[in-house]
């Protein structure tokens, strides 16, 4: 599948992580989410974030939960909770 998401190729397939921490806040009235993640082939000591409009999360996420992790061009647009 071609598309718009990256010039000439696919969009990228979503790595596993893990929710390190969560700080749900509003946005002129719409709610987010920082989320502090770590991708599985991070070292222990390394941890990213991401700032989320709830509609790009599962519901009720919390620390500790195994996601996939989709992101374009190092923008995180979509977590999944992994099976």
């Amino acid at each position: 599948m071609t598309g718009k998401w990256v010039r000439g190729g696919e969009r990228p397939k979503p790595a596993p992580g893990t929710i390190l921490q969560l700080r749900p806040f509003e946005l002129h009235g719409t709610p987010y989410y920082a989320v502090s993640f770590r991708f599985d082939t991070d070292p222990d000591t390394g941890a990213r974030e991401a700032r989320l409009s709830a509609d790009m999360i599962y519901r009720d996420p919390a620390p500790g939960d195994r996601v996939l992790i989709q992101s374009v061009l190092s923008v995180v647009d979509k977590i999944e909770k992994s099976d």
